[in-house]
């Protein structure tokens, strides 16, 4: 049995990682994680299209994806979007 753990330790490093798949889960979702400042305005948000503003980005995906997002304690949020879903969007703010 000690054959096949050198097999399937090759298989699994010898996969590259896929550029369109980065940032993206387990599951295939891609999680966009969101900081907020003490008034309620965006701080810090990622996976932003190049050319937006965190608090546009923030509100495009609150009209569009607001069933994927989570409130988070500490002034923080989450989206967790499905791949195919988040790369339709992206790609419509782009």
């Amino acid at each position: 049995m000690t054959d096949s753990a050198p097999a399937q330790e090759a298989t699994n490093e010898t996969k590259p990682a896929s550029p369109a798949r980065s940032g993206q889960g387990a599951r295939g979702e891609v999680v966009i994680n969101v900081r907020f400042q003490p008034n309620g305005l965006v701080n810090m948000i990622n996976h932003k299209p190049q050319g937006l503003k965190d608090q546009e980005w923030f509100d495009r995906l609150c009209r569009v994806a607001s069933s994927y997002y989570m409130a988070l304690s500490g002034g923080r949020g989450a989206f967790t979007i499905p791949g195919d879903t988040f790369q339709l969007i992206f790609e419509a703010n782009s």
